[in-house]
Parts: C-alpha cells; structure tokens; sequence
C-alpha cells in the first residue's frame, strides 16, 4: 500500500502562517490507502490545499488566550484566530476550529460520513480523501479496476457555496471561501475535427469488423479505480459487427474503451442480432449498469448482459428491434420495453404484453399529461401496462416486422407551441412524409393531428434514386428534434432516400403555413438502399444553433443548422439501415466526441464507395474530435436509439421519476446530447505548499480543482526556491488522478538534500501549478493568475 500524507494545508496570505504550518503537516503520520500511480512516481493522494480543509488533533484548541490577538498574526507557536492564539492546524480565518472539526473553505466543519468518492456523500456533500480512516475505507484491489490500485478513503465534507454573482475573485493567494463561476468559451475557429481514435478496418473479405447499427455509449466497469462504477469512469462505446455482409446472421457484440490514450476491447460476446438497437443502464438494480441486445435471428427474444459481458438472462423467442429501457410505472424497478412486451429488468420475465399490436417502433416518454409514462409509437399511444389508450391511424405499417429490413413509421416527442404539451413527430417511411399528432382528451379518438402528411423530400425528385430502389418510392429515417436557427423553438430533421431535411419547428404546427414553406432547408444526399438512416445533432461551439450530424451511403457530413452548409465531410461508408452517429465525450476529456460506424462488404457497388486516399470504403467504429479543445463538454452516456436526456443518468441509473425532456429548460430536443447549463464549464487549478516534516525531508504541493468542470490528471506542478517569478526550480511533478470540482490532491517531491536556506526557512519556496510550456489545448483554466501558491517556508519549527 503507498503512503498518502493527509496535508490538511490552511489558506492564508501570511507568510509566518505557512510557516508555523510546517510543524502540523503529516496529520500525525497517518496513512491511507493510495491513488493510481505507480510506487516512487513522486505523487502522493491526498487533499487540502487552498481554500481546501485543514484538521487538528482535538483537545484543547488554543495555545493560550492571547487577548488581543489579530487574527492571521503569528503568536507562541500558533497563529491568532477568534481572539486568541490558536493552534495552526485549528485556526480558520476568523475563528479557531474545535476538536473533531476541520477548516473547510475558511469554515469550521465536522466531518461526516466515510467515502470513497463524492457520490457516497449526501447531496450538498463531496468526499475529501484525506480525512478517511485507512482501515475502514480499505476495500483492497478491485476486481473490475483497470488500474488494479487500492480503494481511496475520505469523509464526507460540506460543498462550498457558490460565490454570489459579481462577487469580485479572491486575489491570488488569498483564502477561498466559495467556488466561483468558471466558464472558459472558445473563441469561434474553423470546424475541422480530426480522427482521434479508431477501432476495426478490415476492408477485405470476411469485412468482420463491419457495423451497421447505432453505437452506444455507457459505463461499464471501474477505471478510477474507486470500487464503483459511476459516471467518472471512461465509457464504454457499445456495438454489434457481422460478418461476410450477413447482418441479419451471427454477431458479435464488442465494448471498447479509450484508456491512457489508446482503444480497448474489454470484451466480446456472441449471440447477438447485429443490426437490430441496443440499449444499457442500470436496469437490475444492482451495481454497475448492463447492455440490452436482441437475440441472433429472428424474433429470437432478448439479451441482457451484465458490465463484463456475461449473460444477465434471456427470454424466450419474442419480438425485438428498438429496445428501450424505462422505469414505466416509477416503482423503483426497470422495465425493458420491446416490440414484444414489457420485461422486468432483473429478471427479464415478461410482466405485460401489449393489447394491439404496435403499429411501428417506439419511444417512451408521458405524451398524455399524467406523470406517468407512455409508450409511444408512430400512431399509438400505450400505458404502462401495455394497454391501447389510442390510435390516430396514421403512419400506421403494423407490418413492418415483415418488410425488407424492418422499415417503420418512426416517432419523437417535444413541445413545439411552448404550452407545456408535447406533440408526437412521425416520419412515415412507407410514404416519404411527416405527420405531427398531440394527445388531446377532449378530442373525438383523444388525439388532434397538428400537421397532416408532408412530403420530407421537398424540392427534391425521388428520381436521383433509381427506379425499383426503396429510396425511389419510400423513404424516412428516425427524426431528431433540436433548435437549428437559435429562434427558441425546437426544429425537426430527418434524413430520406434523397435528402437530408429541416424543418422549422414555429411553421411546421402552424396550420396558416403551407407545409412546402415549413422547410428551413434541404440538401441532397445519397441514401437510395434503405433510406432510413437516423442521425444526431449536437451544439459544437455552444452558440445555441444545432448542428447535423449525418452519414449517409459514402460519407460521414455536419451541417450549419440554419443553413445546411457542409462545415465538414468524411469519407464514411455504409449500406444502410436505421443507424446513426451518435455525440458523447467518450474518452473522459471534457470536450464532445463523434463516434460513427461504418461497413466495407458492399464495395463493390459504386455507390458504397468513397475515395479517402487510402482505400474505397471504410469499416469499423472511428472517434472524431476537435483537437485544439474548442468543442464544448457533453455527457459521457448515449444508451439507445431513442436516447433522450432525462431518460438517464450519466452514471447509467434510470430515474424512477422520469422528468418530461420537453419541459426542462435548456432541452426540449429529442436524440440530441448537452450538458444542460455547463456546456463552458472550465477547471481552475489553485495551489499551497508545504514541507513534510515527518520521514525524510521533502515538499507537498496540494493542488485543488476550484473550478466548475474536471481537472485531468497529469497536471505538471513546480517547486521553487526564491521569489516568483524568479525562482530556483528545485523539482516537479505531477498529479495522478482527475480532480472534480473543489477536490484536490497532494503532489509529493522528495528532498533528502534539500538545500539548507529552504530547511532553515531563510529562503522562500513557492509551487506552480501548470508549470509547463507545452501546450494542451483539450483543456483550458477559466484563470490563470492563481496558479502560484503564496510563498512559504520549508522550515520545520516546533511550536513552543
């Protein structure tokens, strides 16, 4: 086990402070269980750090009563804090702590709960690592844990408030009493995303990393190596692959990761239908989350498999194509919904089967006003129990399980009139066009049709497919719901066998507007096998105009929103079906992600086929990102076809209350990722310093996130002799962990000869944290002023 030094370091822009300081580091010598880095790398896990908490030993907590003392002013061995003269480990700002109290955020606290990581703590509560017992924390090596390393401890602290707005910031050096808001917002630049990861590419017979079906995205094992599974861990990106162009035959289901910069398999497992949907959460109620396939053939029934890709349960033969995941009746306990019934999540029993057929695939969300949620297909609305509530009759195919490739009436749910009532969006794929219905109780049938039948293709002639082709006489993917011209209201896009389309939200439910003018825009494109494709929209820069995200048979595209300009293209081939790219920050960077499929068995046609230099087709799943960090941060989870925010939590839990997405502020959208309200938010690094004085002789630098967003690891901290910025280096080093809002850790950088003028106190030291050159532009601090600490002494003085 490696040795963390619980240095519980007080803020204070007194000199003679830090310098007293000297004698309380160590915590009294206790140690805990370590971080991930390897023994002697010179990091140390640990917390503190300025504005952080700091911990005395109980008992009596002053020196002696000094009188008049003034707070911050040295005294006998102590430091003057609430009138007295307190013990240095005790003193916080104004007052002097008690025993069994810290200082956090220049606040006397008591520390509560163990933790191992914030989400052990009580909401308004986050872990700090240093104040754990060693012993009752230690939950030995993981199993499931990449890095193998042992459980952290800690206790449960308050969370510091948020300053007030335009409270002016701290001056460098000065003690934190409250997080400020940190955004960072990029200045507007070129889009050109660049391939940062890939996985597959064999573009030859038996093309056996072929995907053709829609990527998920979920965490799946520990990778911080907390003993949990949460939503601070790398993701796993989730898919199916055939083999030899038979993608209604054998798959293979495979979990990749991006870990320490690099693509992972974690595992494969077989049995599963390659090109029917996924969907994954926590839906046992257990720890950690799990993948919901359907069985290889046809209506083969279910899979789930657990976080390792072993088998959860199976079900007998039953229809599935488009599995969802839901908490239906708020209950505690996970359905999965497919086309052949409502399962238990535990269990996979079928605990109800629908009344009527379902006309078409479907989506989940509470169309009817109750709080309860609906199952909701192109034309039908279910209630929990799977019982028929309505029928509009329209975009009504009940037989698309038996067309060539499962084609469908596709739904999705938002609130286009801002009356608080969603409206049901359906692309008729059989008919090329869009109908909008909404639940209406007082209605004959209890449905009003909003926007009868709309031809998708517009302007554009279903002749640029060729005659016999399904994208000649059909045609209509899954549509996505976002605001693409920043008026407000959410728009509607999808792709067809010819185009790809968007329509404006305000004219496509207002009955004055002939559906011909309802069309912000649409550009040709070449879809003419299954014209169904999906696709995803995403707000790269943050400006509240969504862009398209889209591959159609050659290439991988992203489009303007208001104006369907190609900002950038991608040779990206793929037969078709109902797949799309999918957006989430993937590799744990804090920045937006693509993540986009493709398969190479068809390149013999000339319309699969792209030109990328390198070959004629693509195959496998590739990451594309922008590099030089300017796309803002989205959620690490996308966890089915039909995703949609409130559906689920980062970490993969399934809310037993689903919240409407149409009413919550800021979303509103449908198959569209955000991070609702932090999309700018930045990390800002702080640092405070002082000597280890117990053991061999060195210095910890305590680096603390004091910023809204993740700090990553590999933070380079500097330590220096003299005065800023004209200092002596004397070493470096470099944090091990990501650090989250208000947490910290300790950097150790051992000085067994160290200089004397620094062991004397005689010469200042002080540390730098981001003490480097060398650029790294996926992550930039909100401020960088505060990233010297204020200078201190490398003195061990024993107080009196």
């Amino acid at each position: 086990m490696r040795r963390r030094f619980a240095f519980l370091v007080l803020s204070s822009s007194a000199a003679t402070l830090l310098a007293a300081l000297g004698q309380g580091c160590g915590g009294g010598g206790s140690s805990s269980s370590g971080g991930t880095g390897a023994a002697g790398s010179g990091s140390t896990t640990g917390t503190g750090g300025m504005g952080g908490s700091s911990s005395g030993t109980g008992g009596d907590d002053t020196l002696f009563d000094a009188g008049s003392c003034p707070t911050g002013e040295a005294c006998d061995g102590g430091v003057c804090a609430g009138g007295v003269c307190c013990a240095v480990e005790l003193a916080c700002g104004e007052a002097c702590c008690g025993g069994g109290e810290v200082c956090s955020f220049q606040k006397c606290v008591t520390p509560g709960a163990s933790c191992a990581e914030s989400g052990d703590c009580a909401a308004g509560e986050y872990c700090e690592l240093s104040l754990g017992d060693p012993q009752g924390m230690d939950g030995g090596v993981d199993a499931g844990c990449m890095g193998g390393a042992q459980v952290p401890s800690g206790k449960c602290l308050p969370k510091p408030p948020t300053c007030a707005p335009g409270m002016p910031p701290p001056k460098p050096g000065d003690p934190l009493t409250c997080l400020e808001s940190c955004q960072y917002k990029p200045a507007a630049s070129t889009f050109a995303p660049e391939l940062k990861f890939a996985w597959g590419g064999q573009l030859s017979a038996p093309f056996s990393t072929d995907v053709m079906m829609s990527p998920i995205v979920i965490e799946l094992d520990d990778d911080d190596c907390d003993g949990k599974v949460t939503a601070k861990d790398i993701p796993e990106i989730v898919f199916a692959t055939f083999t030899g162009g038979a993608y209604q035959g054998a798959g293979m289901l495979h979990a990749i990761s991006v870990v320490g910069g690099q693509v992972v398999e974690k595992w494969a497992a077989a049995g599963i239908h390659p090109t029917k949907q996924l969907a994954a959460g926590n839906i046992d109620g257990a720890a950690g989350n799990e993948v919901v396939a359907c069985a290889e053939g046809a209506d083969a029934g279910v899979r789930a498999l657990k976080g390792d890709g072993s088998l959860l349960w199976a079900t007998a033969p039953m229809r599935c194509f488009m599995p969802t995941v839901a908490d239906l009746d708020g209950d505690g306990t996970v359905e999965v919904v497919v086309e052949g019934g409502i399962l238990d999540g535990v269990t996979g029993a079928v605990k109800a089967s629908f009344s009527a057929e379902l006309s078409s695939s479907f989506v989940v969300s509470d169309v009817t006003g109750d709080g309860v949620l609906d199952i909701v297909t192109g034309s039908q609305v279910f209630d929990a129990a799977g019982m028929l509530l309505l029928d509009t009759g329209t975009a009504n195919q009940s037989n698309f399980y038996a067309t060539q490739d499962w084609k469908s009436p596709w739904p999705a749910v938002a609130d286009f009139d801002a009356d608080g009532k969603p409206e049901v969006v359906v692309v008729d794929n059989l008919n090329h066009a869009l109908v909008v219905w909404r639940y209406d109780a007082a209605a004959p049938g209890k449905f009003t049709i909003v926007r009868p039948a709309l031809d998708i293709n517009g302007t554009l002639s279903p002749s640029l497919c060729p005659a016999g082709s399904w994208g000649n006489t059909h045609g209509g993917g899954p549509p996505t719901i976002a605001d693409f011209n920043g008026d407000g209201t959410p728009d509607v896009a999808m792709a067809g066998g010819v185009g790809y389309a968007v329509l404006d939200g305000k004219k496509l439910v207002d009955a004055a507007v002939p559906g011909s003018e309802a069309f912000l825009w649409i550009k040709q494109t070449s879809d003419c096998s299954s014209a169904s494709t999906g696709s995803t929209v995403f707000d790269f820069d943050g400006d509240g105009k969504a862009e398209v995200v889209y591959s159609d048979q050659q290439r991988l595209r992203v489009y303007e929103g208001p104006t369907g300009n190609v900002l950038w293209e991608r040779c990206n081939t793929t037969a078709t079906l109902i797949e799309n790219p999918v957006v989430a920050d993937v590799d744990n960077d804090g920045h937006a992600d693509i993540v986009a499929v493709s398969n190479a068995y068809g390149q013999a046609s000339a319309s699969l086929q792209c030109d990328d230099g390198v070959s004629i087709a693509q195959s496998g799943v590739r990451i594309f990102g922008d590099t030089s960090g300017k796309w803002v941060r989205t959620r690490r989870v996308w966890n089915e076809h039909a995703y949609h925010i409130t559906n689920v939590e980062e970490d993969g839990t399934i809310p037993t209350k689903e919240l409407p997405n149409y009413l919550q502020p800021g979303l509103n959208n449908f198959r569209q990722n955000k991070q609702p309200g932090s999309e700018f938010a930045a990390p800002d690094a702080v640092v405070s310093l002082v000597p280890v004085c117990v053991g061999p002789y060195g210095l910890v630098a305590v680096v603390r996130n004091v910023g809204e967003a993740s700090l990553p690891a590999g933070v380079v901290v500097g330590f220096y002799k003299g005065n800023h910025p004209n200092g002596e280096l004397l070493g470096q080093g470099t944090t091990s962990k990501v650090l989250y809002a208000a947490e910290s850790e300790s950097v150790l950088l051992p000085l067994p000869g160290a200089p004397g003028d620094v062991t004397n106190g005689a010469a200042p030291i002080y540390a730098v944290v981001d003490d480097t050159s060398v650029p790294h532009p996926a992550w930039t601090e909100c401020r960088t002023d505060n990233n010297v600490s204020a200078p201190a002494s490398g003195a061990c003085n024993s107080p009196k």
